[in-house]
């Protein structure tokens, strides 16, 4: 799924890039041919300006007011941070604070010897349910590292200081400028599903930053990034359009259908990325083999799918795909009972991701499928806490008295991320350092291998995805099972995917 809210976008046309600008991805999980890459060209972002804020969080008005925060670290002839002079800047403010203070030597070694993280995420607004378990999972991390960090022979103390974006990109790019110009952070780490915002501020002030919770293109192409260069300090790991295209195909390739799949995408910015005929996912199923019925985008909070269902009844559709809030998706199967729509295969993103939206459909939950980015049964061991994906559901389950959600996984890896970073680095008051070691990170979390220098993508890690399907059990609680790891074998499959029920 695309991590996006429900912006009231126009359609946006989308470019593919070459093979001459992006290298072959190698590797059988990995593997990503020019035809399943795509790349939302610079227009799609411009026009997002007109549509809301969702991706373009460096719209023009922003960028003046970005410029005025760049501290004095800039190097006059290219405006571009120096993390040397950075550096520089930092060691003598600690020494003059050291001087003012009367005792020499003690504010430089307390400023030496402590590491802080910054950390924005959506806690409220729209977004909220992506950071759902930030509470849990700040407390988990900080207990982690209650007694410091060893780093190079040194031991630092770990201050993490967390800041709600309150889901908007403004508030987002704002926060980052404070986070690096008041608490002089040394490491970023954020979740960007509502645009880049925090790695754009990073990129502009030479602090290495790690981010997540969006797709991939998402995060690079509104930052004007090339995936065979990438940028001097930002980081990010999650998957790419090309990554659930591929997951959706396995996920139907045992299925007994027709091969007519019903294509029903949102007109806003993730959806005609997603849905785009040639480029997006439809275009990818097919040049499988796939026949695609699309009559086009429905409008954002549409409560009227009978259209798009008559359309898919005439042409015998029995496979339906798209992209959903979930009260859409609720609308579309209410109206498809009522027209006598029966499709083999529902397999839909967004909408089917959180076990509570998926509770809410109550029976007609049953044999929905979806991508799968984090489940409790993952194979998988935090670094930082040694907890099972497993214990860690249990864990958050005990304290919050909540059902897990995939998000879990995935943010608790991002500080697993950041604190292998900054051990990487042999020096985390170095910015330079950190970079380096990031560029070369290779580490195991709860969510499997992070490697960013793997992926044929600069800057970036791929996350596994494999294919779901939801199954309701006695009592009514819906549980997803794994039924399709073509993309990420060392996932164990635990059911066959079962066809919908007439």
């Amino acid at each position: 799924m695309l991590n996006f809210g429900a912006d009231q976008a126009r359609n946006v046309p989308i470019s593919r890039v070459g093979p001459d600008c992006f290298p072959a991805v190698r590797g059988p999980r990995l593997a990503v041919s020019d035809k399943f890459l795509f790349r939302p060209n610079q227009a799609a972002f411009d026009r997002a300006d007109q549509c809301g804020p969702s991706i373009r969080s460096a719209s023009l008005h922003r960028r003046a007011f970005m410029a005025s925060k760049i501290n004095s670290s800039l190097v006059p002839e290219t405006g571009i941070a120096d993390p040397a002079r950075r550096d520089f800047l930092k060691a003598a403010a600690a020494l003059t604070a050291g001087a003012t203070l009367g005792s020499t030597g003690r504010a430089w070694a307390a400023a030496d010897k402590k590491i802080r993280i910054g950390y924005i995420s959506p806690k409220t607004g729209p977004f909220a349910p992506f950071a759902e378990a930030d509470d849990f999972i700040l407390d988990q991390v900080r207990k982690s590292l209650a007694g410091g960090l060893s780093v190079g022979g040194s031991k630092y103390e770990v201050e993490i200081i967390a800041r709600d974006d309150q889901s908007s990109p403004d508030r987002q790019s704002n926060l980052a400028a404070e986070l690096i110009n008041k608490e002089n952070i040394d490491l970023m780490l954020a979740q960007v599903s509502i645009g880049p915002g925090v790695s754009q501020q990073c990129e502009l002030n030479g602090v290495p930053c790690i981010s997540t919770m969006g797709p991939w293109q998402a995060w690079m192409f509104p930052m004007k990034g090339d995936p065979a260069k990438g940028f001097k300090n930002v980081f990010h790991f999650f998957w790419g359009i090309e990554d659930i295209a591929a997951v959706y195909l396995d996920i139907w390739k045992d299925a007994d259908t027709n091969k007519v799949v019903g294509s029903v995408f949102s007109n806003d910015v993730p959806g005609n990325a997603m849905g785009d005929l040639k480029l997006g996912m439809p275009g990818a199923f097919a040049k499988a083999g796939y026949k695609i019925i699309d009559i086009g985008r429905f409008p954002v909070g549409a409560d009227d799918f009978s259209t798009h269902i008559q359309a898919f009844k005439k042409e015998g559709v029995e496979i339906v795909t798209g992209l959903f809030n979930p009260p859409e998706w609720a609308t579309f199967l209410n109206q498809s009972a009522q027209m006598g729509f029966k499709p083999k295969v529902c397999t839909i993103a967004k909408a089917l991701l959180f076990p509570g939206g998926v509770a809410a459909l109550g029976p007609r939950a049953e044999g929905m499928s979806t991508e799968i980015w984090w489940l409790p049964s993952y194979p998988f061991r935090s670094s930082l806490t040694g907890q099972t994906a497993t214990e860690l559901a249990a864990a958050y389950q005990a304290a919050t008295k909540r059902e897990w959600t995939q998000p879990i996984g995935v943010a608790h890896a991002l500080f697993e991320a950041g604190v292998q970073a900054l051990k990487a680095s042999g020096d985390p008051k170095s910015p330079n350092k950190l970079v380096e070691g990031l560029r070369k990170l290779k580490t195991d979390t709860v969510i499997g291998n992070l490697d960013f220098g793997a992926s044929g993508i600069a800057n970036v890690s791929k996350i596994r995805v494999v294919g779901g399907q939801w199954h309701v059990e006695d009592g009514g609680k819906p549980h997803l099972y794994i039924t399709s790891n073509s993309t990420a074998p060392e996932i164990k499959a635990e059911r066959k995917l079962e066809l919908l029920k007439s």
